[in-house]
């Protein structure tokens, strides 16, 4: 195995460490019952959040009346949940919507889609609304039952977002160590990222890549015309040099560096191709966003923290997941209209310019109480 100059690639002294393993905890019988209550008021949320924007016209969105929409990976509190949201409203009176998810029965996810669809019949939606929860597929018998829900619902053009999350984070076989910082109950440490197994490098290269970029061209050969295609990026997947064992940037995006770059190479790739050549395919960038999803990112939940920080202190106003599904909405908008449109948006040009200062943080941060960096002077987990 190489090793690397990367500062990353080194243990930081003084600290903690910890394998990481991927893990998904079980919900306890009192989560679960909380979970009814909280999908409910994370709905009412996401809508009250979105009508403040909306009111002020800050995003184009009244295009959505009358399309139909094919949304992978929408159930939940994260991206695509909050595009759910917008779309549900603005299709309410013609249009449709079709979620395709695949939560388990005891999960936040199950029970927001369970109320989404709630809502849906009460909006007037009936069968121009569909929520499956087996999961995406390109072939075989529930291909077909995504199009024969695509036909009750009267698509015969779609627009398709995807923000399905399924990936896993590890190492590469034969690549060198790459620490990442976190925090736990006893305070700030480092996780050592661990080698995947040949299994779990290809799932998170097909979940998320391979069976992203074949379903639309299912669709299109099952007979509908797909007007847009919409990826769902994040910035980190860009960093090429990160990769590099032989480079002094290797692991500075964590994992992200390592293995959660993979499926991200397959929808950049298709977002390449397409621009000019008849399909509107778009690659969004978000910034890092508070989410559940957060807890299944080594270091992502104090990286998300240290952003606040940092924002805050430059005065660069956040944008919260409701909000950021607006700006997804508005951009597919864009694309659609006519006339040049840019295939890679950038939802996170308002924290990106942040990045170096961030790596400079996170290289000093300890867990020494009185230094200038001691992680909670930086890090407030209650915020």
């Amino acid at each position: 195995m190489p090793e690397s100059p990367s500062p990353f690639a080194q243990p930081f002294p003084g600290l903690r460490i910890r394998d990481y393993n991927i893990m998904v905890p079980r919900p306890t019988p009192d989560e679960l019952a909380k979970f009814p209550e909280q999908a409910r008021a994370l709905l009412d949320r996401i809508a009250i959040q979105q009508e403040v924007f909306l009111a002020g016209n800050d995003y184009s969105v009244d295009w959505v009346r009358g399309h139909h929409f094919l949304l992978a990976g929408a159930t939940g509190p994260g991206l695509g949940g909050a595009i759910e949201s917008a779309v549900r409203r603005f299709t309410a009176k013609e249009g449709s919507l079709t979620v395709l998810a695949r939560d388990l029965s005891k999960s936040i996810g199950y029970e927001m889609g369970r109320q989404m669809v709630d809502r849906a019949q009460e909006e007037g939606l009936g069968e121009r609304y569909h929520l499956m929860n087996e999961g995406m597929v390109a072939e075989g018998p529930q291909f077909e039952k995504i199009v024969a829900a695509l036909h009750a619902a009267g698509a015969k053009e779609i627009i398709y977002v995807n923000s399905v999350a399924a990936a896993m984070s590890g190492l590469l076989p034969g690549y060198p160590p790459a620490y990442v910082k976190d925090v736990d109950d006893k305070g700030l440490f480092q996780w050592r990222m661990m080698p995947l197994t040949d299994a779990q490098i290809e799932t998170t290269r097909t979940v998320m890549g391979k069976l992203a970029v074949a379903f639309p061209r299912a669709l299109e050969a099952a007979g509908f015309r797909v007007l847009v295609t919409c990826y769902i990026d994040w910035r980190g997947s860009l960093d090429v040099l990160s990769r590099n064992p032989e480079s002094d940037a290797y692991g500075r995006q964590g994992p992200y560096s390592t293995s959660l770059y993979l499926p991200k190479e397959f929808l950049q790739a298709d977002t390449i191709q397409s621009y000019g050549h008849g399909r509107t395919v778009l690659d969004c960038f978000l910034p890092v966003m508070r989410t559940r999803a957060l807890g299944f990112i080594p270091g992502a939940t104090p990286q998300w923290h240290l952003l606040c920080r940092l924002m805050d202190l430059s005065k660069i106003r956040r944008r919260d997941v409701p909000e950021l599904a607006l700006g997804v909405l508005d951009q597919i908008g864009r694309a659609i209209a006519g006339g040049p449109y840019n295939p890679f948006p950038r939802l996170d040009d308002h924290e990106s310019p942040l990045d170096e200062w961030y790596r400079q943080v996170v290289l000093r941060l300890n867990d020494v109480e009185g230094d200038e960096f001691y992680w909670k002077n930086w890090i407030n987990l209650e915020g």
